[in-house]
């Protein structure tokens, strides 16, 4: 009886590796993406004095650039291990946590590309194997080097110095204030407004104004003040007319008509 065989084209398998690859990368970058919004949505420890963070991914990219922080805590005499390593659990244990939802098709195709980075490795010995391992591993380098390549100098203990090289305002009132070399003096000193997405802009916005219309006070030639009207020449109008004119007519039509009545 002969003996039945199976070819395989080199080229098939060459493309099958290669769509597992892509696969595989594309689910790392997934994950990674999942991995980092969960850390934006958790508050800041605020255990970096200084430093601004908005949320836990910023304070976790704070520790790997400007780490490591291996002094060891504690609690009531309990050793918590240092900072830096209470962050890696942390990242690790949300990585644990998405690779272990993915189907086993998906667990062997990551394993596969993380292992073919790891110079340790046996590919034949693992190829087909799970690593969840291997896979987390990947995805952490992942992370970090996402977290690496983030500028923290607006979190930063000099980000009121820092926000100026990152912004370009518009406007009247920044046009003016630019002008008198104010407008990233009052910026600076609200810099944690700015990057806070949910802080009110109101008391910031009070001063901006109110240091304009001190310019304009101080403008001598009435340049600001000219300038202001032909900016504003429609708004100006309709404030005008709304605020000063109307309610000036309505009063002496309300005069007029209790003198005519008698």
């Amino acid at each position: 009886m002969a003996e039945e065989k199976v070819e395989v084209s080199l080229d098939g398998l060459a493309r099958l590796q290669s769509a597992a690859r892509d696969f595989a990368r594309t689910e790392i970058a997934r994950i990674v993406q999942v991995v980092i919004e969960e850390f934006r949505s958790r508050p800041a420890e605020n255990i970096f004095g200084e430093v601004g963070a908005r949320h836990l991914w910023d304070e976790y990219c704070w520790a790997l650039q400007e780490g490591p922080f291996d002094v060891d805590m504690s609690f009531d005499e309990t050793n918590l291990g240092s900072l830096s390593d209470a962050f890696d659990g942390t990242v690790r244990a949300g990585i644990v946590a998405e690779v272990e939802k993915l189907p086993k098709h998906a667990q062997i195709f990551l394993s596969a590309l993380a292992l073919e980075k790891d110079v340790n490795s046996d590919d034949e010995e693992f190829l087909g194997c799970i690593s969840i391992d291997g896979i987390v591993n990947a995805v952490v380098e992942a992370v970090n080097e996402r977290a690496c390549q983030r500028n923290l100098d607006l979190i930063g203990p000099n980000r009121g110095d820092a926000i100026g090289y990152e912004i370009e305002g518009t406007g009247f009132v920044w046009s003016v204030l630019s002008h008198r070399e104010e407008a990233m003096d009052l910026i600076g000193a609200h810099t944690d407004t700015m990057i806070d997405p949910d802080a009110d802009l109101s008391q910031l916005a009070e001063e901006m104004v109110e240091a304009c219309l001190i310019a304009a006070r101080e403008d001598e030639e009435r340049a600001v003040f000219i300038e202001f009207l032909e900016h504003f020449e429609n708004e100006f109008r309709s404030m005008i007319r709304e605020k000063d004119v109307l309610p000036s007519l309505q009063k002496m039509r309300t005069k007029l008509l209790e003198a005519w009545d008698g």
